[in-house]
């Protein structure tokens, strides 16, 4: 692995391109006790316009695929990978931003055990028609919720504002209506585009 050392922090960070295209960082923290560990895509709300992978025509996914995705990944034909690392006990998470997903767990105790998780359910996707239209009531909910959030409404509008015309502007959600019309193919195809080592 290649070091870099930040003489600012006295902290070495490890840098390390995989041959599949993975890139590692790991930054050994010293005299502390828990191990933080995220995986994250080079993916977020505003990519709802690409050409897929192994494709030559550009699509257009309906708004709110991203986080759609991130809430799906976790479950799975016969388990919940929440349910795996409370088992280890790991915290897990996952959140979406304008640009990028991203996976992560905590934890103070297996941590090998945790990070095979981590790496095993965010590269291996399920998706069926009905769990895809169980997530579209769940995250229909949290929707209207952030619409009845007032700080979440003027974030927004300020962004609309600044940029009406990139999808910046659009709730990293999606709306009730965008996400209705997310399918297991469109879930399927957005997953094999930017889920890619090279990517992450």
């Amino acid at each position: 692995m290649n070091k870099e050392f930040y003489e600012e922090f006295n902290q070495p960070v490890y840098r390390q391109l995989l041959d599949n295209g993975l890139s590692l960082q790991v930054v050994p923290m010293t005299g502390y006790h828990k191990t933080y560990a995220i995986f994250t895509t080079d993916f977020g709300s505003i990519d709802n316009h690409f050409v897929p992978y192994d494709k030559r025509e550009a699509i257009k996914v309906p708004d709110g695929i991203a986080h759609f995705l991130e809430h799906k990944m976790f479950e799975k034909a016969d388990h919940d990978a929440f349910d795996l690392f409370g088992k280890l006990g790991a915290d897990s998470n996952a959140f979406t931003s304008f640009t990028q997903t991203s996976y992560l767990f905590s934890t103070t105790s297996h941590v090998h055990e945790s990070l095979d998780v981590l790496l095993d359910f965010v590269q291996d996707p399920y998706f069926t028609a009905e769990t895809v239209k169980k997530e579209q009531g769940i995250i229909g909910q949290e929707i209207k919720m952030y619409d009845d959030d007032a700080s979440w409404r003027l974030y927004l509008g300020i962004l609309g504002n600044l940029y009406p015309h990139d999808p910046m502007h659009i709730d990293i959600a999606g709306t009730v209506d965008s996400i209705s019309k997310i399918t297991p193919e469109y879930l399927m195809e957005t997953y094999k585009t930017f889920y890619q080592p090279s990517n992450m």
